[in-house]
């Protein structure tokens, strides 16, 4: 029984190690973009990119849509894209 409780904590701990991981490297971007010279706007791709991997890593295990079916860890993808278009609206406005 121990065994089985250790087994299903451990995504878990590396899900939140690999969290752990990306905001550090999230967090040094701005710093080290200036010294290694990349550009402000690729910059912000970079820390959008981290934000959406961070985003869903915690839907997928915290909110334990991996254990759902397919349809169900899908629906949220809707939404997004209205979020994505209203974005792009609002920076080509």
């Amino acid at each position: 029984m121990e065994t089985v409780a250790h087994e299903l904590k451990r995504p878990y701990v590396a899900v939140l190690a690999f969290l752990a991981i990306v905001t550090i490297i999230e967090v040094q971007i701005p710093t080290l973009g200036s010294a290694w010279g990349i550009s402000h706007a690729l910059q912000i791709v970079f820390l959008i990119g981290t934000a959406i991997i961070k985003a869903i890593m915690v839907a997928l295990y915290y909110m334990h849509l991996r254990y759902e079916p397919r349809v169900l860890r899908l629906l949220p993808a809707g939404p997004l894209v209205f979020v994505a278009l209203l974005i792009l609206v609002v920076v080509l406005d």
